[in-house]
């Protein structure tokens, strides 16, 4: 935990205001398909012929972003079907080892507190 608590820190530290902007809204887009689709699976009857596949694999959302340091963060979502039952998950890879999803919840935690000092830190200066 710590140690990913780091990565974070260490990745935020050397990626630009825009691209931290772009990473909170992508994250926060992702954090919301994850959160509606986390426990749950479903079973569909169409498209018979790739149903017949025993299990087929498709990536539906591929998330990257690299630092200034070159670090790098790649999300994928992935889709899987095994005969009739369909769910999602995602993969989380930080230079190019595999992560939890805690991981994207520390990023996403870590700038929410970010934009949040970014806002108050405005409204003192403005009053």
């Amino acid at each position: 935990m710590d140690c990913q608590r780091e990565n974070v820190e260490c990745f935020l530290s050397s990626l630009s205001e825009e691209d931290k902007f772009q990473l909170f809204n992508d994250l926060l887009a992702v954090n919301e398909v994850y959160q509606m689709n986390k426990d749950t699976s479903f079973y569909t009857f169409r498209k018979l012929k790739r149903a017949s596949q025993r299990h087929c694999e498709c990536r539906k959302r591929t998330i990257q972003f690299k630092n200034k340091k070159n670090d790098e963060i790649i999300i994928h979502q992935i889709h899987e079907q095994h005969i009739f039952k369909n769910k999602y998950r995602f993969q989380v890879f930080y230079n190019m080892e595999e992560q939890n999803f805690s991981f994207i919840e520390f990023l996403l935690e870590t700038l929410r507190e970010e934009r949040l000092s970014q806002f108050i830190n405005q409204r003192v200066v403005l009053a």
